[in-house]
């Protein structure tokens, strides 16, 4: 029996350390979106903010294509660079920049031939007719923003893959400065109305895609642009793996539409939209930081399945879920206790009504904020693992299903109380339904992370098959050696296969330990190995600081020939050495 075991901690603190910047670029980004709502509310009044709330649902449209191109080739790149696939990842990359300067040019061209019928239906019409020139008004200046926001989300994701993820701070907190000042001199100075509120996020959102356009100037990236060798396979694989964003922003706006026609009807007021207006700017800032937490599972989630990495999959279940009820309780309770306060932010005195209105919602929502960070990584992680039938089912039937129709069905009860309600309801509903699906699957009552797992079975190489462990120090890399060439030979590899394999460990985790263990933050390595198709596999991850063995043979090629002789040695003996950094980690997979 071994004394180590693998520990998980390296895929626990790539999560935490990743879920914590894309949650704040997720916030920065949204708190923009929120400022628009609070500056239109105070100062431009209910009808201005009525105007806001229509146009949401093309908002959601535009994150729906970019929900799918960012998303879909985040988890493709990500795949194939768990895979030892670079060229690949680039290759997808490229054809994710060709399809996203078609999408913005379509969007745009739309928008400005048709925006008075597209605001018509919106809902500017019938009881509140009035509010047409505000909502056209708004896409108008709003438009401008699509190609930034487009490109920003999938910068967002792939910078990230590309170790670069302080400047996507950097970018959205620009962003958010620029549009709150701007809101502030449109509302207050130049008084632009409507037009000047979207114009206005338009600039902020290009100076970010400005500051995030650096990055590609450098020469140690993964992801460059290219023409050669590109495929419409690569645009099929983004589309088809990014579809659950898509359903999920495409439900939200018909979601927000259907409800939005509830309030009409039910109160006949554009209060009772503005309410809605209000509920739904907080739920874009509360669930933007769920989703930060899901956008980082779907991207560890890629990178595990091309390394199809099953215990590595349970961690990430694990601490993903785990991270999702703590920060989400978070949320629910802060949301509740301050209902009234955050509802008053976005009203005036003229706008009393709304407030209570929409304060009264903000309690129901917050309700089912837990509930909602559970079901969205889920969604998510099924999605980074391409289940899309699933994730996509799941996504559907969250988002519009289980929140629309009992709305419809408790209108004629409840009114205003109905739309609020439907949020519990609807998340109750879509946890439920992941957990039936987990027992069917097991065909048993799932309690562990690994009965959640939903893997496309064949996934990875059988638990009994695999070696494992994860070391801290120079004693655990000695017995993890012995006990690699002790579980190579029990499972068939010669003398010279076992005692390579095992003395390749010893040298390359030496070298890690001393190089990048001294600048004294706590790192650990994972060692993994396997036999395939007569071929044995050695992987070495760590979280050190940037370290390419294959590179460094090349660049010191004529120099001291007993300088790092470990890598030497590996190099000149493997039949292949391949090494990537992606998400800030070192991975080297070795082939003899």
């Amino acid at each position: 029996m071994s004394t180590l075991q693998k520990d998980g901690k390296i895929i626990n603190k790539l999560f935490l350390n990743s879920v914590i910047s894309i949650i704040a670029a997720a916030i920065a980004t949204m708190l923009g979106i929120v400022v628009d709502g609070i500056v239109i509310g105070r100062i431009m009044g209910p009808d201005s903010m009525a105007a806001y709330g229509l146009v949401t649902p093309v908002i959601n449209l535009a994150t729906a294509f970019s929900g799918v191109l960012a998303t879909g080739a985040q988890i493709i790149c990500a795949q194939r660079l768990g895979a030892g696939k670079k060229e690949e990842a680039r290759r997808a990359f490229s054809m994710c920049m060709i399809i996203t300067a078609v999408v913005s040019v379509l969007m745009i061209a739309i928008i400005l031939i048709f925006r008075t019928d597209i605001s018509v239906m919106l809902g500017a019409r019938g009881n509140s007719a009035h509010l047409l020139p505000y909502t056209s008004d708004y896409l108008l200046g709003i438009v401008f923003s699509f190609p930034s926001v487009l490109l920003l989300f999938e910068f967002n994701s792939l910078m990230r893959l590309d170790g670069d993820a302080n400047r996507v701070i950097v970018a959205v907190v620009v962003m958010t400065v620029l549009d709150i000042l701007g809101d502030l001199v449109n509302a207050l100075v130049i008084k632009g109305g409507m037009i000047g509120m979207g114009l206005t996020t338009s600039l902020s959102y290009f100076a970010a895609l400005v500051i995030m356009l650096l990055h590609f100037t450098k020469k140690d990236i993964i992801f460059k642009f290219s023409f050669k060798g590109l495929s419409i396979k690569d645009l099929g694989a983004i589309l088809g793996t990014g579809s659950s964003s898509a359903v999920g922003s495409t439900s939200s706006m018909l979601r927000n539409a259907v409800l939005n026609q509830i309030m009409v009807a039910t109160v006949l007021s554009s209060t009772a939209v503005a309410a809605l207006s209000v509920v739904n700017t907080v739920y874009s800032l509360t669930s933007s930081v769920m989703l930060g937490v899901a956008m980082t599972t779907a991207m560890i989630a890629g990178m595990i399945l091309g390394e199809q990495d099953r215990s590595a999959a349970e961690a990430l279940v694990k601490i993903s879920v785990k991270t999702a009820v703590v920060i989400g309780a978070l949320l629910a309770v802060v949301l509740f206790a301050f209902s009234n306060q955050i509802a008053g932010i976005f009203g005036s005195e003229n706008g009393r009504q709304m407030v209570e209105l929409a304060a009264r919602g903000l309690r129901f929502y917050s309700v089912s904020i837990v509930l909602y960070g559970i079901n969205v990584v889920f969604i998510n992680y099924t999605q980074g693992m391409r289940r899309m039938a699933l994730s996509n089912t799941i996504c559907f039937l969250d988002n519009f299903v289980f929140i629309v129709v009992p709305a419809l069905a408790l209108a004629g009860t409840l009114t205003t109380d109905a739309v609020w309600v439907s949020f519990i309801i609807g998340e109750a509903i879509t946890i439920l339904t992941i957990y039936i699906i987990a027992a069917v699957k097991k065909h048993g009552f799932p309690y562990r992370a690994k009965d959640f797992l939903f893997l496309k079975e064949p996934f990875g190489v059988p638990q009994e098959d695999l070696f494992e462990i994860s070391v801290k120090d120079g004693d655990q890399v000695i017995t993890a050696s012995v006990e690699l060439e002790y579980f190579c030979r029990q499972k068939g590899a010669d003398e010279k296969q076992a005692m390579m394999l095992s003395l390749f460990v010893e040298e390359l985790c030496a070298n890690i330990i001393k190089y990048g263990f001294a600048d004294g933050k706590k790192h650990s390595i994972d060692i993994r190995a396997f036999k395939l198709n007569d071929t044995w596999t050695l992987r070495l991850r760590d979280n050190c600081r940037k370290f390419d063995p294959t590179e460094w043979i090349k660049l010191h090629d004529e120099d001291d020939p007993t300088a790092n002789i470990g890598i030497r040695m590996v190099c000149g003996m493997a039949k292949k050495v391949n090494y990537i950094s992606t998400l800030d980690l070192n991975n080297l997979t070795i082939t003899i």
